[in-house]
């Protein structure tokens, strides 16, 4: 388990630290989670030995910490108070720390109360860690409920909701807003003769190619088997076409490559660019009768639906 902390968090246990004991400097260390340890010239890896805080008034001449001191030659250092920063199960992960450049001897109750505000410091990192998990938990569960797995792009009912806010953003803002809907074509014959892992290698290759020339604000979809849908923001109709056309070129250009098989790969288009406060369902319908006009021309083909009215 890994332990983030932001300095802000934790700069109120640490002054308070430094209160209660008096000691000027007090700090938290935590153990490196891929090493497992702190570096062997930190006084906190001495107190990491112990099962308890460690509490040294001259670092020089206590037996756990004079080999440190003596490789360190720090003077800034001679009295330490390291308290065990430890999980539920025992596993200890870091220190609590003050230290003064003088001999200091704590009181039994400011060693106790050092040993609490650990105990706190862990509380809040278990926290931070907890806050964490969840908000990757929720991360993973929001793209498994929007993302299609076997592209990576946006699923069905995700795509019509962030094209519909596209679609909002170009009416606020007077902008164009161009859709797409794209079919590959014979894509059954490659199931049929090939089998369906072929099939989704196809898949897959066609949405890296097509990622490749979309932009970050486009917003693509998979809305059927073999069926894609694009929303390009301020972008109009002509300028759709000229990208469909360099997609097209990329898609088609190489045979996608499946075991020592060569697929030849090519895709129908419909384009369809929203005027005024025309409903997306239409836009898209409109692109979807273009897309099946490309079909009847012999497929392979990028057909622009009639210009929706303002």
């Amino acid at each position: 388990m890994e332990y983030g902390m932001e300095a802000e968090d934790f700069d109120i246990l640490i002054r308070v630290a430094s209160l209660v004991t008096g000691a000027p400097n007090a700090f938290i260390t935590l153990v490196d989670p891929h090493q497992n340890r702190l570096c062997d010239e930190s006084y906190c890896s001495a107190a990491l030995k112990e099962d308890d805080i460690l509490v040294i008034e001259d670092v020089r001449k206590d037996t756990r910490t004079s080999a440190i001191a003596a490789r360190r030659q720090d003077a800034a250092i001679v009295t330490y108070a390291g308290a065990l920063l430890k999980t539920e199960d025992g596993t200890k992960v870091g220190t609590l720390c003050v230290t003064d450049h003088v001999q200091r001897t704590l009181t039994e109750e400011q060693i106790r109360l050092l040993r609490g505000l650990a105990k706190q410091v862990m509380s809040l990192l278990s926290l931070r860690n907890t806050q964490r998990e969840l908000t990757d938990a929720l991360a993973r569960m929001t793209r498994l409920a929007t993302t299609d797995d076997l592209t990576g792009f946006l699923n069905r009912r995700a795509f019509f909701e962030e094209a519909e806010n596209l679609r909002k953003l170009a009416v606020r803002q007077g902008g164009a807003l161009s859709v797409v809907v794209v079919d590959l074509d014979h894509f059954k014959k490659v199931n049929d003769k090939h089998g369906h892992a072929a099939g989704d290698a196809v898949l897959k290759e066609v949405a890296r190619r097509l990622r490749s020339k979309l932009r970050s604000t486009d917003r693509i979809g998979r809305i059927g088997g073999e069926e894609f849908a694009i929303a390009l923001p301020f972008t109009s109709q002509d300028t759709a076409m000229e990208l469909m056309r360099q997609l097209q070129l990329r898609v088609s250009r190489d045979p996608v490559a499946y075991g020592d098989i060569a697929i030849p790969v090519t895709f129908s288009a419909g384009i369809s660019e929203l005027g005024g406060d025309t409903p997306l369902d239409e836009a898209l319908r409109l692109a979807d009768k273009a897309l099946y006009r490309s079909k009847a021309a012999g497929r392979n083909q990028i057909t622009e639906a009639e210009p929706l009215a303002a």
